[in-house]
């Protein structure tokens, strides 16, 4: 069913919760946005969202006892949201499309490289060189991030829940954006919203039109070609582009949107871990409680250009080392004395873990080399006695970069 933006407009209740989607576009230059499609639309898990902030510092240059005035510092933006391992497992689906186009970006602006050879392989032999469009709609409002790049992805495996991943990063800047109702006739490139609505958008903002059934779409403002915001004057909104032409108020009122992709579509086909294995080389099989793995790339932010009031230039510089921690945690048994006496020797592990049906479309991850811990372990008052054991991958040799591989395969 259509969205009706007029009804939205016209709703007198609060924004809800339930209508958050997400969707990630590629750039073609860092920081520049895009405009995504349906097609670029995937699913997330409820508690993620887009973060804009300016921090500022009070003044102290000397005026009594009272606060005089403020110093503003850089603007950030931050996001994060969770996901479920969503693979197309239908019979004949293409390899390249078993996962959303906008995970695949995820994936790449991770860990740095894809490859296709016979599934999609991720690894860190190329160092991350993407920026993507980061769009978060609601039913009132949307926030709008050019300049969207990966700093970290946490993958949680457990034994008795769900396989997810959460992903977070930082893009360049979030533009917010509402609704309102042009009721006039428009000139140019410029529509006059409702009294008090202007501050409803912001210079930088991507809006389409409606017209007043609340559903059909402006001629100026086609699916996956909005209008960007260049001024805002009052109530009066200039937009780029061609002259107005279905737009100009002369047919009836315009509902002046934050833009959002038609017909949106996504995999909705979770894997769990109630299929798959966890192995580590020379150690006979165990119950493994939980696979947990925390990447970071720790790029540095490019905050600190002279002139500019957020992040600038090329965004992030892969300055950091990339920080990759698998922790695993096994109940307490004869082989696992033996493992444990093994860290204490430093000797190191190759883990691979699987999800999914290993038979047909699953996912994997490999660690050839990982050095684990000698961990620290408490008694439970009652049952098994699980240990955590917490450690850093490492490449086998000199770049290498086999640290980690995930792949869809």
């Amino acid at each position: 069913m259509a969205k009706n933006y007029a009804s939205i407009y016209n709703s007198a209740n609060d924004s809800i919760a339930l209508d958050q989607k997400f969707y990630i576009k590629l750039e073609s230059s860092r920081g520049t946005m895009v405009f995504p499609l349906g097609t670029d639309h995937f699913l997330t898990i409820p508690g993620g969202s887009i973060a804009f902030e300016q921090a500022y510092d009070i003044n102290q240059q000397r005026s009594g006892r009272h606060n005089q005035s403020l110093l503003k510092k850089k603007k950030t933006t931050g996001w994060n949201f969770s996901t479920y391992f969503n693979i197309d497992t239908a019979e004949g689906a293409a390899i390249a499309t078993e996962i959303d186009q906008a995970v695949r970006e995820l994936w790449k602006s991770l860990l740095g490289r894809e490859q296709n050879p016979g599934g999609l392989v991720y690894d860190s032999a190329t160092t991350p060189d993407y920026s993507f469009t980061l769009m978060e709609i609601g039913d009132k409002w949307s926030r709008q991030s050019p300049g969207a790049f990966v700093q970290g992805g946490n993958i949680q495996l457990p034994g008795d829940g769900e396989a997810t991943i959460e992903w977070s990063g930082n893009a360049k800047t979030a533009y917010f954006i509402g609704m309102g109702l042009s009721v006039t006739a428009n000139a140019a490139k410029e529509i006059t919203v409702a009294v008090g609505e202007g501050e409803r958008f912001q210079v930088g903002g991507a809006v389409m039109g409606i017209k007043a059934d609340g559903v059909t779409r402006s001629t100026d403002t086609p699916d996956g070609t909005p209008r960007t915001i260049t001024a805002i004057v009052g109530d009066v909104i200039t937009v780029d582009g061609a002259v107005l032409t279905d737009m100009d108020g002369t047919g009836g009122n315009i509902y002046l949107v934050y833009y959002e992709p038609e017909n949106p579509v996504a995999i909705d086909d979770s894997i769990t871990g109630l299929v798959g294995s966890i192995s580590i080389v020379g150690l006979s099989s165990q119950c493994v409680r939980s696979l947990n793995v925390n990447i970071q790339n720790n790029h540095e932010l490019r905050d600190n250009c002279y002139g500019s009031d957020a992040l600038a230039g090329t965004l992030f510089v892969p300055g950091e080392r990339l920080t990759i921690e698998p922790s695993i945690s096994l109940n307490l048994n004869h082989a696992i004395v033996g493992f444990f006496n093994r860290k204490v020797n430093f000797d190191a592990e190759d883990v691979t873990a699987i999800l999914g049906d290993a038979a047909g479309r699953h996912f994997k991850l490999e660690f050839p080399k990982v050095q684990f811990n000698v961990p620290a372990f408490s008694v439970p008052d009652t049952g098994s006695i699980p240990i955590e054991f917490a450690g850093t991958a490492f490449q086998t040799g000199l770049d290498a970069a086999d640290e980690i591989t995930a792949s869809f395969l």
